[in-house]
Order: C-alpha cells, then structure tokens, then sequence
C-alpha cells in the first residue's frame, strides 16, 4: 500500500479492515483498533467473521459472498461484534470488492460504531410502545383534533364510549358529530377563546344517538407545518351524575321526612284540642242550633287536618316495616276490583307473569303505593284512556343498570304502571318525589302521594323511577327486591 493511501486509511473517520477472499483479515486500520479493542496485530490472518455475534454471522457470511460476486458494488449491512472487553457493539458497514485492483487486491470494508444511535433508537421504541400501551390502555376516551374537526388519532376507550365498533371507524367522523347539534362544538371553541386548556361538562351523544353526559379536559395544540388543533380526555358522567342525583334526592327527602314526623306529631296535638273542644261544644248546643253546623264544619276541617298528619307519618316512616312475604301477583290481583272503582271512565289492565314473583312488604304498604300510583295516572287522563299495571322480574348486574343506578346488584321484582294522559312537564321531573309539590289544582291533591310512594319503596331496599313524555303519557317503574319464600 503506498503512502498516500495509508494515511487515508489511518485518518479515516471510519474503522477500515481489509479481508482477503477466504475472509482472511489482511489489513485494519488503528480506527479499527479504537473501535473493537484489538489491535491490528491481533487481528491480522484471523478470520473476519470471529468477532461476530452468532446471531449474526450467517448473515454476514451471506452478504461476504455476495460481494465477491459482484466487484465493485457496496454492499450495505448491519452487525454485532464482540468488543474486546466482552461488549457487543453495533455496526454499520460497507463492503466493496476489490480484488482485481493490484493496488488493492482485497474485500475493503468501512465501518463505523451506531452502538449509542441504537441504543438510543430502542430507548426511544420502549418509550413510544409504554405511551401507546398507556394511551391504548386508558379509560377514558382521549382524542386529537385539527380545529375543524377531522380527528387525527384516538383510542378504543373513546371509540367504546360513543358506541364505534373500533378506532377506525371513529376516525371517519367529525368532532361535531359527537355534539348535540353540528353547531355546539363551534360554539364551544368560541365560548373558551384562546384559553390554553379548559375544563367543561357537555352532552355528546353516541353512534345511535343516545345522549350521554362528558366531563372534557381539552388544551389547544400546534400539531405540525402550523396546523393547530385540540387534545382531550373525555369521561361519560352519565351514571355517575344519576347516581349523585339520586343520593342527593335521598338525603333532601331523608331531611324533609324528619321535619315531616316533628310537624305531624306537633300538629296531631293541637288538632286533638280542637277535635275534644268541637265534641265538647256539640254536647252543650240543642238541635237546630245554628251554631251546630259551624261546629260540625270545624271538626271536619279537624278531621282532613288528621288525614293528612297520617299521610305525613306514613312519609316520614322509619321505623322497621312488619313486612310479610307473599306473591306480588295475588296481591295486585286482589286490589284490581278497588282500583277498577278508581277508574271506572278509564281502562285498566293488569298483566302478570304465570310464574310466582315473592316479596317482602306489608301489604298495607304496597297497596299504599299502588293505590298512589294508580289515582295520579287517572287524574292525568281527564278525558279517559288506559292504565297498564304489569309485573315481571329484573336482575341487576355487578356493573349495575344504567336505568336504575340506586340498586346494587340482585333479583328485583318490579311493578310498571303505564298511563296515556297529559305526561309530566320534563321543567318538573326533579320536583315530583318532593313533599306537598303537586301540578294539581289545590282542592285535588296534597302533594304527598309520590313522595309517600317513595317513602316506602326506598324503606324496603328498593327505587321508583320514571319516564314521561308530554301528551304521550308516563311510566312509573317501582322496584322491590325479590324475597325467596312462599
């Protein structure tokens, strides 16, 4: 090798090792010697493959022989070798055949260390596959949008939350299809402005159009080439807002209930003065009496006073039920004459499963509510139409049910009373279960039928639910928990 081609060589950037066409090594330059640890005299008439990983060097083996097929052209490869100090470092190299050169006469490979761009490039592998494996994993649906909406990336959890059979169906809608109205999102993006992030709840609805309510935490973006966009988390709050909805229903009418019992009890006294003064004054005045008859008014009012104490403790209850078990059917069969007397301009229709359906409540009780129940759908149907009283039998899982969020999981028996009158004002639905609240004019009613009817219900373990749509009617779902027993 001539001078000037040696100090090339040994002031190469680049580890240079010369192999002869049995792989013999012939020649390796001092880079050679930083990069792998041996020197030159260590390595020179040693085969070229024996500081090659295993893994490696049939592959390697492989690439060798097909540089010596083709002179002249570079063959690209990749390999381990063992460092000296029992390392393995990666390696990126060119191969060229130049045997027929006589300046040359060898198989010249240039090679440099990637061991750190490597390492670097995995470290960087694990850490993109733990975010995926972290964002996949999530449960909440996270998400990232262009500013018109096109959805660029998302993850199953949000998919399963709007009802998508899989990611990639989702990313062929827009953000605004999510939204109440197409409008909503914009209005949204307008009403937060330049804002960084925000928090906010708001109703979405899923791919069949089930609305559903969403916590969104969301922060503007520059995505790329200075196109800006949103990331956010959304969490469907639907159940847990129903069951705080309810929680807190139970604790204002928990509240309402203990002042109901010190009402009541201080107000029985007082009407039982009046009562025993009114007999008192009926004794001393003679037939004919003028006077009688305003008496005989005042005990009256008295006596609708005591009605509605009664009413009032049978509210407030809280005291242990002497509940009995028995089927629901023969009860209900039982009271369909009286509540037929109810109803007589309205059709009523009772549907009962042919199996036995157990509960325990006394019986008193239960006509209580059904009696209740049954009074406000025919007062709600002034000019006629139909009451359906059915019952039949629910389980509740572990995950509990969306339609009654209160039961915790086991095997319920429920009553449905269905009517087809005037419906319930949705302004309304979060008054109608509290005391003295009525829509009725105030010589129909008192205001305490429902709230009695929850009263009870919720005494025995169980929940009443509705639905109701104006003009169309209202549903009334009591459940009991189903006792086994005769």
């Amino acid at each position: 090798m001539d001078i000037l081609l040696h100090a090339l060589v040994e002031n190469s950037a680049d580890a240079i090792t010369m192999l002869n066409a049995d792989g013999t090594v012939r020649f390796a330059s001092s880079s050679s010697t930083r990069l792998i640890g041996y020197s030159a005299d260590e390595r020179i008439g040693r085969n070229g493959f024996e500081l090659m990983h295993p893994e490696d060097a049939p592959r390697m083996k492989a690439a060798f022989a097909e540089c010596l097929s083709k002179p002249g052209v570079p063959i690209a490869a990749e390999f381990r070798i063992r460092h000296k100090d029992g390392s393995f470092r990666h390696i990126e190299s060119i191969a060229v055949n130049r045997l027929g050169e006589p300046a040359i006469a060898a198989v010249v490979i240039n090679y440099r260390d990637v061991t750190e761009r490597r390492l670097s490039d995995e470290r960087l592998r694990k850490s993109e596959a733990r975010y995926r494996s972290l964002i996949e994993g999530a449960a909440y649906g996270i998400y990232q949008s262009t500013r018109d909406g096109t959805i660029l990336a998302a993850n199953p959890a949000l998919a399963q939350m709007l009802g998508y059979a899989s990611v990639d169906e989702l990313l062929t809608r827009n953000m605004r299809d999510f939204y109440q109205t197409p409008s909503d999102r914009g209005e949204l993006i307008e009403r937060f402005g330049n804002q960084p992030a925000a928090e906010v709840d708001l109703k979405w609805k899923r791919k069949d159009g089930t609305p559903i309510l969403v916590h969104l935490t969301a922060r503007a973006v520059d995505i790329e080439d200075g196109v800006s966009g949103f990331e956010g988390i959304a969490e469907d709050i639907t159940h847990k807002r129903t069951v705080e909805e309810h929680l807190r229903q139970s604790q204002k009418m928990e509240a309402v209930g203990r002042l109901a019992r010190g009402v009541a009890h201080d107000f029985n006294n007082v009407l039982a003065a009046i009562l025993g003064c009114c007999d008192l004054l009926w004794i001393k005045l003679k037939d004919g009496d003028p006077a009688r008859d305003e008496a005989e008014e005042i005990r009256n009012a008295a006596e609708r006073g005591v009605a509605l104490t009664r009413q009032l403790l049978a509210f407030s209850r809280n005291g242990a039920m002497e509940a009995d078990v028995f089927d629901l059917n023969i009860v209900v069969g039982e009271f369909h004459s009286m509540l037929q007397r109810l109803t007589a301009d309205i059709e009523l229709r009772v549907h009962t499963p042919n199996r036995p359906t157990p509960v325990s409540i006394e019986r008193g009780q239960l006509q209580q509510v059904l009696l209740n129940l049954v009074v406000n759908a025919r007062d709600a149907m002034p000019n006629g139409g139909a009451i359906d009283i059915g019952i039949d039998t629910v389980t509740i899982g572990a995950d509990r049910s969306p339609d009654y969020p209160a039961l915790t999981a086991g095997r319920y028996a429920r009553i449905r009373v269905r009517d087809t009158g005037t419906g319930i004002d949705p302004a309304l639905h979060a008054h109608i279960f509290e005391p003295f609240f009525t829509t009725k004019a105030a010589s129909k009613g008192t205001g305490l039928g429902l709230s009695i009817v929850y009263g009870i219900v919720k005494e025995c373990g169980g929940t009443v639910v509705f639905t109701s749509t104006p003009n169309l009617g209202t549903t009334f779902d009591v459940l009991l928990p189903s006792t086994a027993g005769a």
